[in-house]
C-alpha cells in the first residue's frame, strides 16, 4: 500500500460517511489496512499517520511530542485532521515544523521536550504548498536535513537560543576575491588539470556504477548519500564543505562536493552551507564543483559530471532555504528540480557571469 492509496481511502471514507468523526475515520482505516501502533501513530510500510479532529477550520490541537517524532522522521509522517465534511492531509516531518509550541519551555539539544501544535506545522515550505500532491517533493527536502540539524533549528526558534555565530562577515578584500569566484570558476572549464580531475573522477564512477546503484536503493536520502561518498572517498564522511581536495593549475585549491542525483525519483540534496561556501570562495584560487552523479535505478545507468557550481543548469536549481536563515547564519542551500541532466555526457556546461555574481550577491545580503 501506497501513502497516496490510504489518503485516497481515508478521504473516500469521509466522503461516503460525512458524520464519522476521528474515531470513526481511524477506526475504519486500521481495519482497512493493519497498520502497527505506536501509540497514537499509525505505522504503515514505508509511512505514519497521526489522526487529529478540529471543528472549524482552524488546528491548534496539539498533535504529537517532539520525542515521539523522532522515531518517525526518517519516512512521511502525515497529519489526517478530520473536519466537519472532509479530512485535510499535512505532511508534518520536523522540516515542516515551524517551532515547538505545548510544554517546550525545557527544549534543548540535549533535552527533547514538548510537543507540536497543528498551527506549528508550515502551509507551505519554500513556496511549495503541504498538500497531498505535493508530499513526494517535500519529503524529498525534508530528507536532505538530519534529525539533528532540524532539532537545532527548532530549539532556536522555540527559546530564541542564539547559537554559534557562524556567519561570515566578509572584508572589502574578500569581497573583491568572492566577486571574482565566477571568473575562476568560468576559467576553470578550459583548465587542463580540471578537466584531467573530471576525466579521472568520471572513471572511478564508472568502475564503482554496479556498487553505487545498489547504493542509490536505499531510500533514506541522508544514507544513500553517505554511502556513495564512501565509495568514492575511500573513507568517512567528514561533513566538511566538500568531500575531495584538489590543487590544480596555477595554484588553484578545487573543493568537491559529491552530490547524488536519482533521475527516475523525486531528490533534492542539500547544497551546501552558505557561510561556509562564501568563506571559502573569499579566498585567492578558490574553486569549488560538484561532482553531479545521475542514477536511473529503472534503466541501471549511472553517469557523472564535474561542475562548478555557478555552472547554469546548478545554478538555476539551486535554492536558498530561508527558513534555515537565523540572527548567527545565513542558512542553507539545497538542489532541486532537473539538475540531474547536468550529469549527461553530452551536457555543455556554461557559466553565465552577470547572473552567478547576482546570485552571489543576494546570498550576501541574506
Amino acid at each position: 500500500m501506497k501513502l497516496e492509496d490510504a489518503i485516497e481511502y481515508i478521504s473516500d471514507y469521509k466522503a461516503k460517511n460525512p458524520r464519522a468523526d476521528k474515531a470513526a475515520v481511524q477506526q475504519a482505516f486500521v481495519e482497512w489496512c493493519s497498520p502497527m501502533r505506536a501509540r497514537s501513530v499509525w505505522v504503515c510500510t514505508g509511512f505514519s499517520v497521526r489522526f487529529s479532529q478540529a471543528s472549524g477550520n482552524g488546528f491548534s490541537n496539539t498533535v504529537l511530542s517532539l520525542s515521539a517524532l523522532q522515531s518517525h522522521d526518517t519516512m512521511p509522517f502525515v497529519v489526517a485532521l478530520v473536519r466537519e465534511n472532509d479530512v485535510k492531509f499535512f505532511l508534518a516531518n520536523t522540516t515542516l515544523l515551524k517551532k515547538i509550541s505545548h510544554s517546550s519551555h525545557q527544549l534543548r539539544l540535549d533535552n527533547i521536550k514538548g510537543s507540536f501544535n497543528g498551527s506549528d506545522i508550515m502551509s507551505e515550505y519554500e513556496g511549495i504548498e503541504n498538500s497531498p500532491n505535493k508530499f513526494e517533493i517535500l519529503f524529498a527536502q525534508h530528507s536532505a536535513f538530519t534529525w539533528e540539524e532540524n532539532l537545532e533549528r527548532l530549539v532556536e526558534a522555540t527559546n530564541a537560543i542564539v547559537g554559534y555565530d557562524r556567519r561570515f562577515r566578509p572584508s572589502n578584500e574578500q569581497l573583491d576575491m568572492l566577486w571574482d569566484a565566477p571568473n575562476r570558476a568560468k576559467a576553470s572549464l578550459v583548465d587542463p588539470d580540471f578537466n584531467a580531475t573530471e576525466i579521472a573522477l568520471v572513471g572511478r564512477v564508472n568502475e564503482l556504477a554496479g556498487e553505487i546503484l545498489k547504493a542509490a536503493s536505499v531510500d533514506n536520502v541522508n544514507l544513500r548519500g553517505n554511502a556513495i561518498e564512501q565509495l568514492l572517498t575511500g573513507g568517512g564522511n567528514a561533513h566538511e564543505l566538500g568531500d575531495l581536495k584538489y590543487n590544480i593549475g596555477d595554484g588553484k585549491r578545487l573543493i568537491v562536493d559529491i552530490k547524488t542525483k536519482l533521475i527516475d525519483r523525486a531528490s533534492a540534496p542539500k547544497a551546501y552551507n552558505i557561510d561556509k561556501m562564501l568563506s571559502f570562495l573569499s579566498e585567492p584560487n578558490s574553486v569549488f564543483a560538484f561532482l553531479i552523479i545521475g542514477v536511473c535505478i529503472s534503466d541501471q545507468t549511472v553517469t557523472a559530471r564535474l561542475l562548478p557550481i555557478f555552472d547554469t543548469a546548478l545554478l538555476q536549481a539551486t535554492g536558498v532555504q530561508h527558513h534555515w536563515a537565523g540572527r548567527t547564519s545565513r542558512g542553507v542551500t539545497q538542489l532541486s528540480g532537473r539538475f540531474g541532466r547536468a550529469s549527461a555526457a553530452d551536457y555543455v556546461p556554461s557559466i553565465d557571469l552577470a547572473e552567478s555574481e547576482r546570485f552571489l550577491k543576494k546570498l550576501v545580503e541574506l
